[in-house]
């Protein structure tokens, strides 16, 4: 019944998520004032590639250019201002119009920047104690496909130095497939590529080297669904490496 809630909970603000992503970003933040009108976006990209990628397809939308300071992240057009600036891990791209434009011409213009950021995925405490305690119950996970073994081991909650949930899908019903990213003892995982320069080292009388900072743990967890109850299915490792 708890751990229901707990989905349900999760189920809530994934909607939530999607929902707020869904909105027309560009339109809610048009503003107009006599002859002047200014909207906004938010994209992934860095101020600079904003700049330098947008006049080409301002120019093919009909817009004549004026100059660009890509390292200040401005660019002019006939009518036309843009400003981009870091905004915490994204970047604010503004447009603003001196020439009237109204609200579908600017967020036509507006909508050339593309690569908006991926929402954030909500960070549930229960879930994530939930997904502990399977990893430790299931005791260890591999990676596949590689030369030697990579492997993380799991005894307790003290295992696990940091583990954040950074995507979610339903594939189809009845199954979701998480992907997390953990921070684990070195002690806890098997890198064999490591392991063996670290013997390697050692070789010729030399003392061996070894990685003793944490590991750094990317991972995809597969549960489905067991009645009301969701399950963990299957665990594999996708990358794994010592932090440097």
């Amino acid at each position: 019944m708890a751990y229901r809630r707990i989905v349900l909970s999760a189920a809530i603000c994934l909607i939530a998520v999607t929902l707020i992503g869904a909105e027309p970003e560009c339109a809610n933040n048009y503003r107009a004032e006599g002859k002047s009108a200014e909207t906004f976006v938010i994209t992934g990209l860095t101020p600079t590639v904003v700049i330098e990628r947008l006049p080409r397809l301002l120019v093919a939308a009909g817009v004549s250019m004026r100059s660009t300071e890509p390292a200040k992240g401005i660019l002019n057009a006939e009518g036309l201002e843009v400003r981009a600036e870091a905004s915490e891990n994204a970047t604010r791209v503004t447009f603003r119009s001196s020439a009237g434009a109204d609200e579908a011409t600017l967020c036509r213009y507006a909508t050339l920047v593309g690569n908006p950021p991926v929402p954030a995925v909500p960070q549930d405490p229960a879930l994530i104690a939930k997904m502990k305690d399977d990893l430790i119950k299931k005791h260890s996970i591999v990676q596949q496909d590689v030369h030697g073994l990579n492997e993380a081991r799991f005894t307790s909650p003290n295992d696990f130095l940091d583990l954040a949930i950074k995507s979610v899908k339903d594939p189809e019903p009845g199954k979701r497939v998480y992907g997390i990213s953990l921070l684990l003892p070195r002690t806890a995982c098997t890198i064999s590529s490591e392991d063996i320069a670290d013997a390697s080292a050692g070789f010729g009388g030399n003392a061996a080297r070894l990685h003793t900072k944490p590991a750094r743990v990317e991972a995809t967890l597969v549960y489905t669904k067991d009645g009301t109850d969701w399950q963990l299915a299957d665990a594999t490792i996708t990358h794994i490496e010592s932090t440097k």
